[in-house]
């Protein structure tokens, strides 16, 4: 009875630590040693500032998940160009006294990432929809502007999507 209290565990981790599951490293092996340009992207709508929310989004992710060197120059090792080709909040949902209580919000995007030594194209993708919603509130004393707060929501998703495009590419 002791041997098996003693092997079984021993069993138990030997099964576990063949598996081959590992932890993934916290910014991977992606962009070491290189240069990363996220010029600020194109706006195509009357959006005030829309595209350096986005830009900027997609900046701070790939500092955050890559080892690249990333700036806001339009020169480096890979440069990521985008565009904001469209922007809108339409009401989704509506009070008994037909007030819109919920809104969503949408923003379409274009995106080109080049290897500038060899000009190869690494990702491009002329429509990407991304989508969020907010409520407002039914008290007007309480009204706190909220489409901000979705919008911000929004671009960090679709910055993880771009960074994870250029992560996961295959050579």
């Amino acid at each position: 009875m002791r041997f098996v209290k003693l092997i079984l565990p021993l069993m138990i981790l030997a099964v576990f630590a063949g598996c081959g599951y590992r932890l993934a490293a916290r910014k991977g092996d992606v962009g070491g040693g290189q240069t990363i340009s996220v010029p600020t992207f194109a706006n195509s709508t009357v959006s005030y500032r829309i595209e350096q929310r986005m830009s900027e989004a997609v900046r701070k992710e790939l500092a955050r998940t890559t080892h690249y060197k990333v700036t806001s120059g339009s020169t480096g090792d890979v440069v990521v160009r985008g565009e904001v080709v469209s922007y809108g909040t339409n009401p989704t949902v509506f009070d008994d006294a037909g007030r819109a209580s919920q809104y969503a919000v949408s923003v379409a995007m274009k995106v080109l990432v080049t290897e500038t030594s060899t000009g190869k194209v690494l990702l491009q993708n002329d429509s990407m929809p991304f989508r969020d919603s907010f409520q407002l509130s039914q008290n007007p004393s309480d009204f706190v502007l909220e489409d901000p707060a979705a919008l911000d929501r929004l671009a960090e998703r679709f910055a993880s999507v771009i960074v994870a495009a250029i992560v996961h590419r295959q050579p």
